[in-house]
């Protein structure tokens, strides 16, 4: 058997058009993310590469759609897009977007001491890329914490369009529900599940108020730590009756630092119904009215920064009980599309990981109040050139009009990660065997040449040098397919 190469056999040196990759930085459902540099001029800024895994993808397509026609502060910058040829019969898509250097929501508020008034900020600045997107009849449709990184100066940004939609384009797949986290669901489509379960050919319809509805989930989650219960109740009355589903409690009552107004801002784009929710328009200018009126108790942090060991919290937040009983909960489906054991237990699993991958990269001696640094490349200018972007390069011309970010404070002091003593999970083990490669406390690591210390997230300070984990290679998947 032939080996074909596959996007997940890309390593660091290896070509994709005109951008030479430099490590791999993760990967979702349908799409690999790695860090690149234009290969003829090795001192431009780093980039984000995100291939398709599965040749063909017509999801990438129409991410960079809606990337192309969004230009504001809180939405990655298209720079790129083409095709890497793995074989005559296997083209893959591929988009390259501005790196950003920014943690997952949830996990920048697990390490940094956010304020409400902070909490604000982000939630203003990703409504306000939501509004834009909005404006231009695009859906985002995977709108969660996972899928927004804030920096070290507070600024968010809306990332994996990979979901998204706008109005007249065909449909991608056939399921039921379109593809998002079904913690974000909102009434109706829990209504519309529900209902249409075992109907072939119902297909749900998403609109605007269900990005706020997940924005409002976003937001109750940042503030409290917790999910907020299902927004909605089962409706097939021919189910037997059993105790009633949990009624939601405001965030200021799991959190009294949340406060009335804020609290009641979240509870605006968790209304049931849609009509009555704010639009991304009112909740950005909201957020930042209340963030200038709040005074000085606005800027005690919600929650002590955890440490490594912390405590783990699994499940959806505390609530009290109906006032009247309700049919018995969704039946499930043969495509197993709410498997709700198996999503507690890796939810719990997930975050036992994240306090054991704290453990291992920090160290037992981590100072509490430290931070991660995540500085952001800088900015084009508006007159500069269009980038070199080789296949179909897009220049900044070809963008939507530009959007003003808020103002926002400067975090708190940061600091840079140390070289851990022992190889992390999946690093690749000597011999190395590539050009700026070196081995340290028996692992590879990449040597940023660029980079001075402080180093940014995922990138590791040693001996006054900064460098990337190198990892294994994974194996290529052999059978899966896309849904179309």
């Amino acid at each position: 058997m032939t080996d074909i190469p596959s996007p997940a056999s890309l390593s660091p040196g290896d070509l994709v058009g005109p951008w030479r990759i430099e490590g791999y930085a993760g990967r979702g459902s349908y799409g690999l993310v790695f860090r690149a540099r234009l290969a003829s001029q090795p001192d431009s800024p780093p980039v984000a590469l995100k291939m398709a895994v599965f040749p063909g993808d017509p999801r990438f397509r129409r991410e960079a759609t809606l990337l192309e026609k969004l230009q504001h502060p809180s939405v990655p910058r298209l720079l790129d897009q083409g095709e890497w040829h793995a074989s005559a019969d296997a083209v893959h898509p591929y988009i390259v977007m501005q790196w950003i250097h920014g943690l997952p929501l949830y996990e920048w508020a697990r390490h940094h001491p956010v304020s409400p008034r902070q909490a604000l900020l982000v939630v203003a600045q990703v409504a306000d890329a939501l509004a834009l997107l909005h404006q231009i009849e695009g859906l985002h449709r995977d709108m969660k914490g996972d899928n927004i990184l804030v920096d070290a100066q507070g600024r968010a940004v809306l990332i994996d369009f990979g979901s998204g939609t706008w109005k007249g384009a065909p449909p991608l797949t056939q399921s039921l529900m379109p593809p998002n986290t079904p913690e974000y669901r909102s009434p109706q489509a829990l209504r519309f599940h529900w209902k249409h379960w075992d109907t072939l050919e119902a297909r749900y319809e998403p609109t605007a108020a269900d990005d706020v509805y997940a924005l409002g989930v976003t937001a109750f989650k940042l503030v409290t730590r917790v999910y907020p219960p299902p927004g909605t109740s089962p409706e097939d009355v021919k189910q037997r009756l059993q105790t009633p589903p949990p009624r939601r409690l405001p965030a200021q009552a799991h959190n009294s630092r949340v406060g009335p107004e804020f609290s009641a801002l979240i509870e605006r784009m968790l209304a049931e119904d849609p009509q009555q929710r704010a639009s991304p328009r009112e909740v950005a200018e909201e957020a930042m009215t209340i963030a200038r009126r709040l005074g000085s108790r606005a800027n005690e942090p919600l929650f002590t920064v955890d440490r490594p060991g912390a405590a783990v919290r699994c499940g959806p937040a505390p609530a009290v009980p109906a006032a009247h009983a309700v049919p018995a909960a969704e039946p499930a489906r043969a495509s197993a599309e709410h498997p709700k054991l198996a999503r507690a237990l890796g939810s719990c699993l997930t975050a036992l990981l994240v306090v054991w991958g704290s453990q291992s990269l920090f160290g037992p001696d981590r100072p509490p109040d430290s931070e991660l640094l995540v500085a952001m490349p800088p900015e084009a200018s508006d007159g500069g050139a269009a980038p070199d972007g080789g296949t179909r390069a897009l220049g900044e011309e070809a963008l939507a009009a530009r959007v003003e970010p808020p103002q926002l404070p400067l975090l708190a002091k940061v600091v840079s990660t140390d070289l851990p003593t022992q190889p992390l999970p999946g690093q690749k083990r000597p011999p190395c065997q590539r050009n700026g490669a070196k081995v340290i406390q028996g692992g590879c690591w990449l040597l940023l040449a660029d980079v001075e210390p402080p180093c940014g997230f995922n990138e590791y300070e040693w001996q006054g040098a900064c460098y990337s984990v190198m990892y294994e290679r994974p194996r290529a998947p052999t059978s899966d397919t896309p849904q179309q």
